[in-house]
């Protein structure tokens, strides 16, 4: 029996989604117990790979097998992924197998059954991927040692090069996150969690066009040799449209020490709140006639793919312009922030935006250069006892024309922006505000800010990262429509803050079947959507916030409290284990 592991995915040193997160967190963890036996295959993508990865000279067990290939047309780079553990990686290059996509189609036709004629880049280019790396497994097994390799293959994307390897004497595990029948049903709206049953899954994948990317996952499914999956919730979707049993179940876990400790999550909160308050100052006040109310105000976020539908941003949108509605009525003080940390298609950044953010900066640069000797100023006034403390005592004529040169650089539309960057036309989010009367005017009690670029430290707006950006923020809403686990309201919690998740998350049930959640102070909040109406559920949401809005400080701190405790439930150091009973329990039956 062999004592190799290798995983096999399109998101290795490639971000994407979930499972890059999946990949990236839980390394480390795999390496500790296989050390130089485990490996990770991600295709070669050029600077975009690059940039997360650490190009080696291979082992001299590999020197012969990647110059094999090399001779082929087919170039391997071996190094690591510059992720915590520093785990070996191959990267495979695929070009040779672009221009031979339609003869690989037709291999999968004769030999599977599988129709891609509708199909496209994002199908050709995991398929000649796929090939490559089963050349490389070809090479592979030609050498004793590595007969009988374990190799994780993760969804329909790396399902091709599971199914162009059935020859070759490895054990295959075929791992999906996500059905791509499932979510593409979930996108359309339809609710098929009551109907799993009686569904013809082959005909729905046709009428949504989806046919040849099912039966990829339908076959790899059917072929592997263990068929795993994340949750309950997939599980049954999974068995349901794939027509296999499911073997074994690996929820995800997290690297919890990329979070504050729970003594570090009040300082850090503080500083960060700070920081996302000082940007809200400046994004809105040049466009009121009163400074921007952010004192007695929450910080709200959302986070994910752009899936309107699936990650249910759509009634989240609806449910804040019901809130907006609910707070004016009731005359209240509060006023909430909200921001959608979503990537999404921009034009260019809101130069008008980015002025202003750079005018403020710049006077708060100059005020800082002039703390001491203002200082002084007050201290003389209060010596004489001027409590009524004017302009002119704190700065000279030169300091107030200075400060009103920097002021008057100030560039200023209408009304306030929705965005830090301009975006195209009859944008979803800008579309469903508009629609929604959340319009960031003076008057609204709701206010929200489209982010829809990654955030990191120096990107020019908040200038933080996003586990910092979350963690100065009060809440993070997620009432996902499809969500076989949900990473986002996982990593909120670690950040010791508060989040709603939804009753369809693989998240939401692992959590009710542990039963982890507290009745008074559950730290997370499940919205329940299965089989309920959107009209329901957006009450229903916009009621949750307006409560959580209305808590008694020393309820949310509380809250913030258990958030963090669940959170160290999911610690890739107890998770792990799910992976490793599985790879233990195959080596052992295959010894």
């Amino acid at each position: 029996m062999s004592k190799y592991l290798f995983e096999v995915s399109w998101e290795v040193a490639n971000k994407v989604g979930g499972i890059y997160t999946v990949l990236s967190s839980k390394a480390k963890y795999i390496k500790e117990k296989y050390g130089n036996d485990y490996f990770l295959i991600g295709p070669y993508l050029g600077a975009k790979t690059e940039n997360e990865f650490h190009f080696l000279q291979p082992p001299s067990l590999f020197g012969e097998i990647i110059s094999s290939l090399q001779s082929k047309g087919v170039m391997v780079y071996y190094g690591e992924w510059l992720i915590e553990g520093r785990p070996q990686v191959f990267l495979i290059d695929f070009q040779k197998y672009l221009s031979e996509v339609n003869y690989l189609k037709y291999e999968l036709w004769v030999k599977f059954g599988i129709d891609s004629l509708r199909t496209g880049d994002d199908y050709n280019y995991p398929l000649a991927w796929s090939r490559a790396v089963s050349d490389f497994f070809e090479e592979l097994t030609k050498r004793e040692e590595f007969k009988n390799s374990l190799v994780h293959f993760h969804e329909w994307l790396s399902g091709f090069a599971l199914l162009f390897s059935l020859n070759f004497p490895l054990i295959k595990i075929f791992m999906t996150h996500a059905t791509v029948l499932g979510r593409s049903l979930a996108e359309s709206n339809i609710n098929f969690w009551e109907k799993l049953t009686t569904l013809d899954p082959l005909n729905l994948a046709y009428q949504y066009q989806i046919e040849a990317k099912h039966l990829v996952e339908k076959n790899s499914a059917e072929k592997a040799d263990y068929f795993v999956t994340v949750s309950s919730v997939v599980k049954d979707e999974a068995e349901a449209f794939l027509k296999r049993k499911v073997d074994f179940l690996l929820p995800n876990g997290f690297d919890l020490s990329r979070f504050p400790t729970f003594e570090e999550i009040s300082s850090q909160h503080r500083k960060n709140k700070q920081a996302i308050l000082e940007f809200l100052l400046y994004f809105f006040s040049p466009y009121y006639k009163y400074s921007c109310p952010v004192k007695n105000s929450f910080i709200f976020f959302t986070s994910g793919r752009k899936e309107i539908r699936n990650k249910g941003f759509d009634v989240l949108l609806k449910a804040l312009g019901l809130l907006n509605k609910k707070l004016k009525s009731e005359n209240s003080e509060k006023n909430i922030f909200f921001f959608i940390f979503v990537p999404d298609e921009i034009k260019d950044v809101n130069h008008e935006v980015l002025n202003n953010l750079m005018v403020y900066r710049g006077l708060e640069e100059y005020l800082n250069n002039l703390k001491n000797e203002i200082d002084a100023r007050l201290l003389h006034a209060v010596i004489h006892q001027k409590f009524q403390v004017e302009t002119d005592d704190l700065f000279s004529k030169e300091e107030i024309l200075e400060i009103q040169r920097i002021l008057n650089q100030i560039k200023k539309s209408d009304r306030a922006p929705l965005s830090t960057h301009l975006l195209p036309e009859n944008n979803d989010f800008v579309r469903i505000l508009t629609n929604e009367g959340l319009l960031n005017r003076e008057e609204d009690k709701v206010k929200v800010i489209l982010y829809p670029v990654y955030l990191h430290s120096a990107d020019g707006f908040l200038n933080l990262n996003y586990y910092d950006a979350i963690n100065g923020c009060h809440l993070g809403v997620f009432p996902s429509y499809y969500e076989p686990w949900g990473y986002t309201p996982l990593e909120t919690l670690a950040a010791g803050v508060m989040a709603i998740t939804s009753d369809l998350t693989g998240f939401a049930n692992y959590l009710e079947e542990k039963r982890l959640l507290k009745r008074d102070y559950p730290g997370l909040w499940i919205l329940k959507r299965k089989n309920r109406r959107d009209e329901e559920v957006i009450q229903d949401l916009a009621d949750l916030m307006l409560r959580i809005i209305k808590m008694e400080r020393i309820e949310r701190i509380q809250n913030k409290y258990e958030a963090r405790v669940l959170a160290s439930h999911f610690n890739w150091e107890e998770m792990i284990k799910n992976y490793l009973e599985l790879y233990n329990t195959i080596f052992k039956k295959n010894k």
